[in-house]
């Protein structure tokens, strides 16, 4: 039996992007909490790294998929071409 979909559940996005650290205007706050701007920020950015590993890694789990589909497509259609030779 040839598998026609492996279903969107075995590809549902997994990938959550980061969301953005609040940055004050004011100087004064900027000053008071320049430390923990500064942390929000490299967690920020080390955040999205991994977001767009998860996505490369999506990437190539669905073009996978997509091969296998189009060769179990392929065999789908030679069938239908011979039987109705």
């Amino acid at each position: 039996m040839i598998v026609l979909s492996w279903g969107s559940a075995a590809i549902a996005g997994t990938c959550l992007p980061p969301t953005p650290p609040w940055m004050p205007t004011n100087t004064d706050d900027v000053r008071a909490y320049a430390d923990l701007l500064r942390r929000d920020a490299e967690t920020y950015f080390t955040d999205v790294e991994r977001y767009f590993r998860c996505l490369d890694q999506q990437r190539r789990e669905v073009f996978e998929q997509a091969r296998v589909v189009s060769g179990d497509y392929a065999r789908v259609l030679e069938l239908e071409v011979s039987k109705s030779e």
